[in-house]
């Protein structure tokens, strides 16, 4: 193992400058405990992906397991550090915000500049969620913002500190996106859909976002306890959550997985289309939204139209779908680019609310 990760470390960089950090990406997953998922944990996974707020009785019932069956196999998943959180699906623009993206392409980079970059990335006011990647970008982060001056106050800030290692970006609007439940743990026939984006309106008060503050972190906290922090009652919590619910503010309940843990890949595809009819644009989304492996579509304004997320066992398995979607979709499809996600900071909300 050392022999291959001091080989990987010398001559990875001189192969190929992107692939600099190839060597720690590939010695922390040589060193990760592997957990192989039993049957039982991927029906848990599956029903809990789309409503992780179902109670454990619930839960026992639909994967046919007794209730402290499931107890187990649930902290077993959480122990294991397989399940990484259980969250709620806000659509931040019935919050009042607009949903973007930047996608940057590095230079002159060693790892303690690029980790002081992502760090710097994660506590940006404005900027939910920063993946780092392999392939065409080498990170992409989110923005949540009210207007286009805020976009710019990102970015000249981010340039004014590393606009020497930044060789190219793409600043995009994410007008609307679409997360979907897991369907490579048990292929179900139906799954969760979330529809975020839209009309940008805040429909929210103040004791509605400290809700949803608490569910975005942990959605399975119990009533009582946010009742108790918020000094409100239980119903008024309940009918608040309800109303949250009914708005499309909450979305859904998805759960956090770590990848790396069970071997399997987060890759992202980067779609030019050929100016489709709304009718071929709708086909291409169901068609993506139907299939076990994609978790997210996101329509986007710049320089592609479309992204896919997946999931996937390696890079061989996402482009072979990659390429079938291009295929069945050849006269809306004209081209595509991917990345492998190699490491992520989830979505936080608690900046916005």
């Amino acid at each position: 193992m050392k022999l291959l990760y001091e080989d990987i470390r010398t001559l990875a960089p001189i192969f190929n400058p992107k692939c600099k950090y190839l060597y720690t990406i590939i010695n922390y997953r040589l060193n990760m405990a592997k957990y192989l998922l039993k049957e039982q944990d991927r029906k848990i996974i599956s029903f809990l992906d789309g409503e992780s707020r179902i109670s454990i009785n619930k839960l026992a019932k639909r994967v046919h397991l007794s209730k402290d069956g499931v107890n187990y196999r649930l902290k077993k998943l959480f122990n294991e550090g397989i399940i990484t959180r259980c969250f709620a699906e806000i659509n931040v623009a019935k919050l009042g915000l607009i949903i973007g993206k930047v996608a940057l392409q590095f230079q002159n980079l060693d790892d303690k500049k690029a980790d002081e970059i992502f760090e710097y990335l994660k506590k940006s006011t404005k900027i939910p969620w920063v993946v780092y990647c392999s392939g065409r970008w080498d990170c992409i982060f989110g923005l949540f913002v009210k207007d286009i001056y805020e976009t710019q106050e990102v970015l000249n800030n981010l340039s004014e500190r590393y606009g020497k290692h930044i060789l190219s970006k793409e600043v995009l609007v994410e007008p609307e996106y679409y997360v979907v439940g897991r369907g490579w743990p048990t292929n179900p026939k139906n799954r969760i859909i979330a529809k975020i984006g839209g009309k940008v309106e805040d429909l929210a008060d103040g004791l509605d976002k400290k809700i949803i503050e608490v569910l975005a972190k942990n959605c399975r906290t119990p009533i009582i306890n946010i009742a108790v922090s918020l000094k409100q009652s239980a119903g008024t919590i309940i009918n608040r959550i309800k109303n949250l619910e009914k708005k499309g503010i909450i979305q859904n309940y998805f759960i956090g997985l770590n990848l790396d843990k069970i071997e399997m890949e987060f890759c992202k595809a980067f779609v030019y289309l050929q100016n489709p009819a709304k009718k071929e644009y709708g086909l291409l989304v169901d068609y993506c939204l139907k299939h076990p492996n994609v978790t997210a579509i996101s329509k986007m304004v710049g320089a592609w139209e479309m992204e896919i997320e997946m999931e996937v066992k390696n890079f061989d398995e996402f482009y072979r779908i990659m390429n079938q979607i291009k295929s069945q979709f050849k006269e809306v499809v004209k081209s595509y680019e991917a990345v492998t996600i190699t490491r992520e900071h989830g979505r936080d909300y608690s900046k916005f609310l």
